[in-house]
């Protein structure tokens, strides 16, 4: 049996920004992971919550509760919506949601279980990616 130190987090890559529903106070991001299990054994990802920033500034709280399983070496999509406010955000941040692309920094928690029971496996990604939907 594997020790429960030996599980290695889930990779997670950040795959799409597309943005949503625009209202007078804000907006909904829908952003898009791939996520990677480089254990050989299967891993279920529970739950995740993580923040995003863009452009090195922070845009809000996400999280998913729908759950993930992953096989031995699997890999998997998550989808998952972040809620915008514009209230709280300096003008040049919302000047950040108008351009095409993007740097997007992800930063968080996977909350797994598996055969070595539950875990808390942290996360911080980044990437370039298109800001579609508009």
């Amino acid at each position: 049996a594997t020790s429960a130190c030996g599980v290695k987090a889930p990779i997670l890559a950040v795959d799409g920004l597309k943005l949503g529903d625009m209202g007078i106070t804000g907006v909904a991001l829908d952003v898009r992971f791939r996520v990677r299990n480089p254990n050989p054994e299967p891993l279920n990802i529970d739950r995740m919550e993580y923040e995003l920033f863009v452009n090195g500034n922070r845009l809000g709280r996400g999280f998913d509760s729908k759950g993930l399983p992953l096989e031995g070496f699997g890999e998997g999509k998550v989808e998952s919506r972040v809620d915008v406010n514009f209230l709280s955000l300096p003008g040049a941040v919302k000047d950040v949601l108008r351009q095409d692309r993007v740097k997007a920094r992800v930063k968080g928690h996977f909350y797994t279980s598996g055969h070595y029971g539950n875990k808390r496996l942290g996360f911080d990604a980044d990437a370039e990616v298109n800001l579609g939907g508009r």
